[in-house]
């Protein structure tokens, strides 16, 4: 292990806390398999709750926006509150909320079981984890230890969505849909609380250097300052990339298990884009690494866009091509905080702050796809995914502009 190590350029501090980061990024990945359970088997969903693309759309926008209102008042907690306690709970909560959503029958009782994981999954679990990984390298290794969080977090997943499609594929098979996605969500409604246990009894909260610097007004003027525009955009993706799903579906004619199989795919990509897009920004510059990343993501989705009548092996090259970019930024983009130069003590209410502005596609984008969607059908994919493209530009726009602000205020301090 100490060779893997050395030779991916790892310290002393992020070799010694590598565990500990690994298994904050397990948490990380498996509390939002519930919420975001519907995009992944996103036409079963669709047909078992009888719902519209509008619909579906709006489920996302409620979980969006009650996480973002509370990411700011998540993030001040975070800064009081040990990570330990803050991911315990979270998973717990969330697990509940998920065998509750059992017994949903109707699209109002979807709305509250949304609204209550946009609590549980995003209001301090986030900021906490965040926080906790920033507290585990040094200053040089951001970039390397969010990315290793991210790529056991696309382990985790690549693992629980396996088995997620295999129990749910068997129990389809002899009971229909409906009760093969029941089995899914009482999968993973177990799984989240025996983690959230396991983390409570054997996570250690990190050692900060200063308890007595805690949430200021000037900390968040701060972080308002900085350009988020990277996030936003790059997040745009995240929240879109879902939709590559009912696209091979109802565009290329795959079938339901294939379809899922190419957003499954993102999870098996994720580990080595995260690890080396987080090697690569600390060795050749996270700007630049960003700017690579958002290229290749708009390449991809204008492909995408402007060619339907591609072939299968063709779509699945394309959207493996969007996931190396995608999964390299997001292994990254909070790196910059370090770069921004943000207090560790003030972690959590500055990634409040980045989130509350960064994750608003968490809001936007599945209501936006919904409306298109249902007012276009197959054309309003080729709509949304060019609008996609034109963000991942603007995200370009964004480094360069980071970047420059970045030289100027380091001749400044010469």
């Amino acid at each position: 292990m100490s060779k893997l190590f050395s030779k991916l350029g790892m310290g002393e501090k992020t070799a010694r806390n590598f565990i500990t980061i690994l298994l904050i990024a397990a948490g990380g990945a498996i509390i939002y398999g519930l919420p975001y359970f519907r995009y992944d088997y996103y036409d079963a969903y669709l047909e078992v709750y009888h719902l519209t693309n509008t619909q579906m759309g709006s489920l996302g926008s409620i979980f969006g926006v009650f996480g973002m209102i509370s990411y700011l008042f998540g993030g001040v907690v975070a800064d009081f509150i040990s990570p330990k306690k803050l991911i315990s709970i979270s998973l717990i909560l969330t697990g509940v909320a998920g065998f509750c959503h059992l017994f949903a029958t109707n699209y109002s009782m979807l709305l509250v079981i949304y609204l209550v994981w946009g609590f549980t999954a995003l209001f301090a679990f986030w900021p906490a984890l965040v926080k906790g990984i920033r507290s585990l390298a040094s200053s040089e290794e951001q970039g390397k230890a969010y990315g290793f969080m991210e790529a056991g977090r696309g382990v985790t997943n690549a693992a629980h969505l396996a088995i997620a499609l295999a129990i749910i594929t068997a129990i389809t098979s002899k009971r229909g849909s409906a009760a093969g996605l029941k089995g899914g969500i009482i999968f993973y409604s177990v799984v989240v609380i025996v983690l959230g246990i396991l983390v409570l009894l054997f996570f250690k909260d990190p050692e900060t250097s200063d308890k007595s610097e805690r949430f200021n007004f000037k900390q968040v003027l701060t972080v308002m300052k900085l350009p988020q525009v990277w996030i936003l955009c790059t997040y745009v993706m995240n929240m879109s990339y879902a939709y590559f799903n009912p696209y091979a579906t109802s565009t290329l004619g795959v079938a339901m298990v294939g379809g899922t199989i190419v957003t499954i795919m993102a999870d098996y990509i994720r580990p080595f884009a995260s690890v080396g897009g987080g090697v690569l920004a600390d060795r050749l510059g996270r700007p630049r690494i960003m700017t690579i990343a958002f290229a290749i993501m708009a390449v991809g989705t204008f492909a995408i866009a402007l060619f339907p009548k591609m072939s299968v092996p063709v779509f699945v090259a394309l959207c493996a091509l969007v996931y190396v970019g995608m999964y390299c930024n997001y292994g990254i983009v909070f790196s910059l905080m370090d770069d921004g130069g943000i207090p560790m003590e003030v972690s959590g209410t500055a990634v409040g702050v980045i989130c509350t502005i960064g994750y608003l596609p968490e809001v936007v984008c599945p209501a936006t796809a919904g409306i298109i969607l249902d007012t276009f059908t197959e054309a309003g994919y080729k709509y949304y995914f060019l609008a996609v493209g034109i963000i991942m530009l603007i995200g370009i726009v964004g480094i360069m502009i980071w970047n420059r602000s970045m030289k100027k205020q380091k001749a400044l301090n010469k």
